[in-house]
């Protein structure tokens, strides 16, 4: 899908390099070799633990194409496995449940315990026989999905042969572990559909050059002196030194991580490739997943967190609103910007991004981060 003089030109240094080719944005067929060579072999953020809080719990998912499902096993641990019954390949859970003993196809009735095994295979043998001496149950359980858990993040490695999490992870952890972000309480959710390349969604959140002519407000309290950009194997990211706006009145101040001063006004916007982008600062982080939905379609999922009881309190309901509807603000306003690029890339003419050595570093090392996995070079 990329052709060796993509490849040469990508991997120039930042200031000489050609970006992508169009087609990487905008072909239907890369978007699907995508999912195989790519984020089967990376580590994928696919869920989140709140949402299955309770043993029985159950909620699938799709990521990448691949329908997946994640289970509160009664043990209390999650398990993650292929959506898909063993018998003849039907779709088994279509909607998140609570208080589940088992897992049952509407197709055949085939049934699966909450972690993964098989349990009924009614009229297998004839009629009221539910057994037959030729199946063996064992061979035939659910498929499971290499599933790391960080924090209250489910990560996904659909081919089983990436290295482990935390090695893949380290520079990305390596960012946040000053936060107490074992006390982090989920808070809201916010879905968005945004017309554009799940890549160039993520490369518009990896540089800041656009700040002054998109994010008016973000670009007072983030001035560009204070940015550094971040390009670390599979971390990518910015640490923005900023101010805050003046609607965060200090009589409103959200509880801070324990450990974090006052004066600490940091905020790290950082990402995990592929579709993992973490935003923390003093008082609060916000994750941001791409599910890319082919090759135009990305669907986003934003999710607030604070610590302890600024979550919920009444009295930080005001400060918790101005944070996120600050995000919010910030993020649609990305929406014209994206989908502008997203239909330039359909012209004839685009033939490859250039890169600002001093801004785009981090949209330069993702999209080769892109190209090493398309190509093989892991």
């Amino acid at each position: 899908m990329l052709e060796s003089a993509d490849v040469e030109a990508l991997f120039r240094p930042t200031a000489e390099a050609v970006g992508l080719p169009a087609r990487a944005y905008t072909c239907e067929e890369f978007a699907h070799e995508e999912y195989r060579e790519l984020f089967a072999r990376t580590w994928m953020c696919a869920g989140y633990a709140h949402e299955i809080p309770d043993i029985g719990d159950v909620i699938p998912r799709t990521v990448a194409g691949a329908p997946l499902l994640f289970t509160r096993t009664k043990s209390g641990d999650i398990r993650c496995f292929h959506n898909i019954c063993t018998h003849r390949g039907t779709k088994l859970v279509s909607e998140e449940a609570k208080q589940q003993q088992a897992l049952r196809c509407r197709y055949h009735g085939w049934t699966f315990d909450l972690e993964g095994n098989l349990r009924v295979t009614p009229h297998w043998g004839g009629h009221n026989q539910p057994n037959a001496d030729d199946l063996d149950k064992s061979c035939l359980r659910l498929k499971q999905v290499r599933m790391a858990q960080w924090h209250e993040w489910l990560f996904v490695n659909l081919d089983g042969q990436a290295e482990s999490f935390e090695s893949y992870a380290a520079p990305f952890l390596a960012h946040v572990e000053e936060y107490d972000i074992d006390h982090a309480k989920w808070c809201r959710t916010m879905p968005y559909e945004i017309k554009g390349n799940w890549k160039i969604v993520v490369e518009n959140y990896l540089e800041t050059l656009h700040l002054n002519y998109v994010h008016t407000l973000l670009a007072e309290v983030a001035p560009f002196e204070e940015h550094e950009v971040l390009a670390d194997k599979a971390c990518l990211g910015t640490i923005i030194h900023v101010g805050l706006p003046d609607s965060w009145a200090p009589e409103q101040a959200l509880p801070r991580w324990p450990g974090i001063g006052d004066n600490n006004r940091t905020a790290k916007n950082l990402a995990l490739f592929p579709n993992f982008k973490f935003v923390i600062g003093p008082d609060h982080c916000c994750s941001m997943v791409e599910f890319p939905d082919g090759a135009g379609l990305s669907h986003q999922r934003w999710d607030f967190y604070f610590h302890g009881d600024g979550a919920t309190a009444d009295r930080y309901g005001p400060a918790r609103d101005a944070i996120i509807d600050f995000y919010d603000k910030t993020n649609v306003e990305d929406f014209g910007a994206v989908e502008a690029v997203q239909q330039g890339h359909l012209s004839p003419a685009m033939a490859g991004a250039r890169f600002n050595g001093v801004w785009e570093g981090g949209v330069h090392h993702f999209q080769k981060l892109v190209a090493q996995h398309m190509t093989a070079q892991r």
